[in-house]
């Protein structure tokens, strides 16, 4: 009896993106992605294009859409996927468990994004990102900006690899300093 051998091709998850025509209209900038409709203010002035992960998760659910974040950039030089959800408010003032979902949900809906189109998650590197308004604080936000806020280290290493919370000035220094050098 001969044993037929099927070999499936792991797919790389920008290629799964940029090539499915529902997905076109999702290729955003960065600052197109921050914008808060209620506030009518960009929180991020980058041009770099990346997927709004709002109209990807409304193309796969358009009848009930689950929470989720608001841009999804992925590096596949380096295999990050890096999930960035804006929030145009002060630390104090954001709803952890609104953050808590977007970050299960969000994470639920790229996984099942990955399985259907045979793209092997364990190759990449996952990053969740909570970029907010900056506080007038001094001494304390300094201290506070390296840990992780909104009760989510309980998602590391189970939902996210990396999980960063901090202010949109820091955001956009250190993320476009960093990006800037994994891709190059």
């Amino acid at each position: 009896m001969k044993w037929i051998v099927r070999c499936c091709k792991v797919a790389d998850l920008s290629y799964v993106l940029h090539n499915n025509s529902h997905y076109k209209p999702c290729w955003k900038s960065l600052k197109e992605t921050s914008f808060d409709e209620i506030n009518k203010v960009y929180l991020c002035q980058s041009d770099m294009n990346v997927f709004d992960f709002d109209c990807i998760v409304k193309t796969l659910y358009p009848k009930k859409q689950p929470a989720s974040y608001d841009a999804l950039i992925v590096n596949e030089n380096n295999k990050r996927v890096y999930c960035i959800e804006f929030k145009n408010q002060k630390p104090s003032e954001i709803d952890k468990s609104n953050i808590q979902k977007k970050l299960k949900h969000g994470k639920d809906v790229l996984t099942d994004l990955c399985k259907q189109n045979n793209v092997q998650q364990s190759l990449y590197t996952f990053i969740y990102c909570v970029v907010f308004k900056k506080n007038k604080g001094g001494y304390r936000d300094g201290i506070k900006n390296s840990t992780i806020r909104f009760d989510l280290e309980q998602y590391k290493n189970q939902y996210f690899d990396e999980i960063i919370t901090n202010d949109i000035a820091f955001f956009t220094r250190e993320f476009q300093k960093k990006f800037i050098a994994e891709t190059c």
